[in-house]
């Protein structure tokens, strides 16, 4: 499947903790290319954004948990994404004092831009700043 594709079935659903969230995005963007599913086993567990958070927490956050099921797949870190390859950048979801308060979103990059969902529909694609990404080819 094409990303842009994917991109496109992805932008006309609603999104949903447990059903379309940042980690669904990635996982489902990773079975697409052929990968075993990241998220089998969380699943059909979580449905509020407080039951996701908490799912997040017990693995040490996002970073570490994306960091361990992407290493059980066999996906390579990167510090130079390509299209497709997956990624947690950096996103605003709110103002303190006048500045952005960011955290770690999951996402896929497109060689350019990182593509992450516009809750509560939809996908945007933007030049936000990369904590970590991993490749998605095999070879």
């Amino acid at each position: 499947m094409h990303l842009a594709d994917y991109l496109d079935e992805v932008a006309g659903r609603d999104c949903g903790y447990g059903r379309l969230d940042c980690a669904i995005l990635m996982a489902d963007w990773l079975v697409r290319c052929g990968w075993p599913d990241p998220m089998a086993d969380r699943r059909g567990t979580y449905g509020t954004e407080r039951a996701y958070r908490a799912a997040i927490r017990s693995e040490g956050g996002i970073v570490a948990s994306c960091r361990r099921r992407f290493a059980m797949l066999g996906l390579a870190e990167t510090t130079t994404p390509r299209a497709g390859d997956v990624t947690l950048v950096l996103t605003p979801f709110g103002m303190r004092a006048g500045r952005p308060l960011c955290r770690p979103t999951g996402g896929i990059s497109d060689g350019e831009f990182v593509s992450v969902l516009a809750w509560p529909r939809g996908v945007v694609a933007a030049p936000l700043p990369i904590v970590v990404a991993w490749s998605v080819s095999r070879g």
